[in-house]
C-alpha cells in the first residue's frame, strides 16, 4: 500500500502522509494525529484508499472504530476501484469487521455506502456470497434488501451466485424479497443454476 509523497496538508483529496499510513497499517491510535489536524483523515494514498480502507484490509477493528467516530463520512469514501471500506472488509475476508461497518452504516442511515458497487458491478452481497460467507450475506440482506436487486458487469445477481454456491439459507432470504434479481451469465437465471446443481429444494 504505497504512501506516495508526504502530505503537507490534511485537506480532502490530499495525499496520505507516512504517519497516518503507518497508523492504519499497524492499527495504532490516530486520535493524536486527528486532534492536530482533523482533515488528515480525508487524505488518501495513490490508489484512493483512506486510512479506513487500509485498516479494513488489515482487520484493525479498534482503529476502524476510532476513525468512524472521528469522521463518519469515511464510511462512504470510495477508492479508485469504487470500493468502500465495507467492500474492502468483505473482500479481505474480515467478516467480523465487515459486520461492524455494516452496523455503523445502518445506524447512520448511510444506505448508499452499503449499496455501493465496485468497478465490476459487485456489491458487498455479491462478494460475501461468492466467498461463502452465508451469515454475513444474510445480515447484509436484512440490513439493506436493495442489495438483492443489483447485477454485476457479468449480469450475475446475488441470487444466481447463491444458488451456484449452494447457499440455501441465503437463497431463502433472497426469495423473501419479491423483486430480487435472479439473472446470471449467458442468459441463465437462478432456476437454471438450481437445475444444473441438482438442488431439488430450490427448484420446487
Amino acid at each position: 500500500i504505497a504512501a506516495g509523497p508526504a502530505a503537507t496538508t490534511g485537506s480532502p483529496g490530499a495525499t496520505m502522509g507516512r504517519s497516518l499510513l503507518e497508523a492504519a497499517t499497524y492499527g495504532e491510535s490516530l486520535r493524536q494525529l486527528a486532534h492536530a489536524n482533523p482533515d488528515i483523515l480525508l487524505s488518501s494514498n495513490p490508489q484512493g484508499n483512506t486510512c479506513l480502507h487500509i485498516a479494513c484490509i488489515h482487520g484493525h477493528e479498534r482503529f476502524c472504530r476510532e476513525a468512524i467516530e472521528l469522521n463518519p463520512t469515511l464510511l462512504a469514501a470510495a477508492n479508485r476501484d469504487g470500493e468502500t471500506p465495507l467492500l474492502i472488509a468483505v473482500t479481505s475476508g474480515n467478516v467480523r469487521l465487515a459486520a461492524l461497518l455494516l452496523s455503523c452504516c445502518h445506524d447512520r442511515q448511510q444506505s448508499s455506502a452499503i449499496l455501493k458497487q465496485d468497478r465490476h458491478g459487485c456489491n458487498a452481497l455479491h462478494h460475501a456470497i461468492r466467498s461463502g460467507q452465508g451469515d454475513l450475506a444474510q445480515k447484509l440482506i436484512r440490513a439493506e434488501p436493495g442489495l438483492s436487486r443489483a447485477v454485476n458487469t457479468s449480469n450475475e445477481s446475488p441470487m444466481f451466485i447463491a444458488v451456484r454456491r449452494d447457499l440455501t439459507g441465503v437463497f431463502e432470504e433472497l426469495m423473501r424479497i419479491p423483486d430480487s434479481a435472479h439473472c446470471g451469465t449467458r442468459g441463465y437465471n437462478a432456476l437454471h443454476a438450481a437445475v444444473c446443481n441438482g438442488n431439488e429444494g430450490e427448484i420446487c
